[in-house]
């Protein structure tokens, strides 16, 4: 009975325990428990402590182990789901998008880009193959259509009617040759694309040799005209009444009446980054506000930047005149016009003033046609 007594002691006793880890365990159990225990009980007591301290640790390490593992393996399902997800939102939409192939060898969904249109819904994608497609396309829906290859991939009008006309918001075109619009007047608008309605884009493409206008813009807000080329149309770009759109980084190059011609209370527009060379007029704004001409060269054409009838408030600064043949800029309207931004101008060829103090800015205005003047010319091209 006392045995027992003792031993339960001793396992209680928290100097036992603290001295066995200290392997200094025999003198005090002889001596407070009365236990007689020789070398080799103390041994066995300590080394199955040490395998009970050891199957703890390792329990722990596991224990530790399998939840790492858990975590991990909770991250990588969250990981696919979320791809699955982005993969289906970035082909699917949330509205079923569908993409619908148009080729003219049989091996798309359809022969012609017309058909895809009527078959597509909003937000559907249309890709054309390589080609030459003879038809007049009408988008009335919000989609997005794509060309293969801008060079290659060509939309020809007959020589009658607009080539592409959009009356949908939020359409999206890229990569196509327009060509072959109609011969009508501004009355009765033909035009390689024709705009009558908001929000869309048209980017990265050849509009050529239409035989009125490149692009006919009656439309606002928010257009955006990007990237393209305009050439050899009677106008690059007609707009009319059209607000608040950016035509931008695109190059007009041999249109036979106007680069561009903005008319009728077309306000609010910002022209930059724009290259017009060997034009009849580079640009003309005739009864319209607040346009901002920024960034253009306006290089080799017969006649500049011309403000008439009624085109008031408008401003032109950081733009590049280099040897147009007639003039640079006219500017007839009353009160007039803004040639500078208040700390730089333009940069004019034939500018012949001075920079004493080499700030880069001519120490006198440069005189523009029409009695008005850029008051900070520019010594020297910029970028």
């Amino acid at each position: 009975m006392s045995k027992k007594i003792e031993e339960d002691t001793w396992v209680i006793c928290p100097v036992c325990n603290n001295r066995l880890k200290k392997e200094r365990l025999p003198t005090h159990m002889k001596r407070v428990h009365s236990k007689k225990v020789d070398d080799a009980e103390i041994k066995s007591l300590e080394t199955s402590h040490k395998k009970s301290s050891y199957k703890q640790i390792q329990e722990n390490k596991i224990s530790k182990f399998i939840s790492k593992k858990t975590i991990g393996i909770i991250a990588i399902i969250f990981v696919v789901i979320v791809a699955a997800l982005s993969i289906y939102f970035l082909f699917y939409d949330q509205n079923d998008q569908k993409t619908h192939f148009v080729s003219i060898d049989g091996k798309g969904d359809f022969l012609s880009t017309q058909e895809a249109i009527d078959s597509a819904s909003d937000n559907d994608i249309i890709f054309v193959s390589n080609g030459a497609y003879f038809e007049n396309i009408e988008i009335t829906k919000s989609i997005e259509l794509i060309g293969e290859d801008k060079n290659t991939t060509i939309i020809n009008g007959n020589g009658k009617g607009s080539v592409v006309s959009i009356s949908a918001d939020h359409v999206k075109i890229r990569g196509f040759t327009i060509t072959n619009g109609g011969p009508k007047s501004a009355s009765e608008p033909d035009a390689g694309i024709k705009i009558g309605s908001n929000h869309n884009t048209v980017s990265d493409c050849v509009i050529v040799s239409n035989k009125n206008f490149g692009l006919y813009l009656d439309a606002n807000p928010d257009n955006i005209i990007k990237f393209n080329t305009f050439s050899n149309n009677k106008y690059g770009i007609y707009a009319f009444n059209a607000n608040t759109n950016n035509i931008s980084s695109n190059t007009f190059t041999s249109n036979t009446e106007y680069g561009m011609y903005l008319t009728s209370q077309s306000d609010d527009n910002t022209v930059s980054d724009n290259i017009f060379t060997e034009n009849n007029y580079a640009i003309r704004i005739k009864g319209s506000e607040k346009n901002t001409i920024i960034k253009n060269l306006i290089t080799n054409n017969e006649y500049g930047l011309y403000f008439c009838c009624g085109a008031n408030s408008n401003i032109a600064y950081n733009n590049r005149f280099i040897k147009n043949t007639n003039w640079h800029a006219l500017d007839d309207s009353k009160p007039g016009n803004t040639w500078d931004n208040g700390k730089v101008g333009n940069y004019w060829d034939d500018y012949m003033g001075k920079d004493a103090n080499g700030d880069g800015i001519g120490d006198t205005p440069y005189l523009i046609k029409g009695d008005e003047e850029d008051r900070f010319p520019l010594m020297q091209l910029s970028n």
